[in-house]
């Protein structure tokens, strides 16, 4: 992640003009004029909203990702990918969910949105680094459609799968 204009990204301003779908990680919504959702509070316009976040939720997401099929095609034949796999196993879906707040409803619907998407950009508030490392992991099972954009520097942290 590199340092341009307003954010640490791995991608350009350009992209995040572009992309179809804007995930607000645990930061406030700005642009609502496009497919938002948000992560970490909620506001009315977005199309799905799970208020509460937290170093499990992108295991959650990533589990239920990998249940729906909602993940780059080629990862089927990756071993870090099977490793990371064996680890979202023992995240409790039905816990998880009511640890955040949300229904199975709303993580179903943030994974059709990302499914649908052919640009993702996700905006990065204040996290700790154990949930950042579980969200770049969550990212990289769809990496080729997302680009990430923080404030924050996180310039040290690739879209990779990490040990949990």
């Amino acid at each position: 992640m590199e340092k341009y204009k307003d954010y640490y990204t791995n991608k350009n301003e350009d992209f995040l003009k572009e992309s179809d779908l804007i995930v607000y990680y645990n930061e406030k919504p700005r642009n609502l004029l496009k497919n938002v959702a948000v992560l970490g509070g909620n506001n009315e316009f977005s199309k799905v909203d799970i208020p509460k976040t937290g170093e499990k939720l992108p295991l959650l997401l990533a589990r239920l990702a990998y249940v729906f099929e909602v993940y780059d095609e080629e990862l089927k034949e990756n071993e870090e990918f099977e490793d990371f796999v064996d680890i979202l196993k023992s995240v409790r879906v039905k816990k998880e969910i009511k640890n955040h707040n949300t229904t199975l409803e709303e993580v179903a619907g943030l994974l059709y949105l990302i499914d649908e998407a052919k640009k993702i950009s996700v905006i990065i508030g204040d996290i700790d680094e154990e949930e950042l490392m579980n969200l770049m992991s969550f990212l990289r099972m769809f990496e080729k459609k997302v680009g990430i954009f923080s404030k924050n520097d996180i310039s040290e942290y690739e879209i990779n799968f990490y040990d949990v």
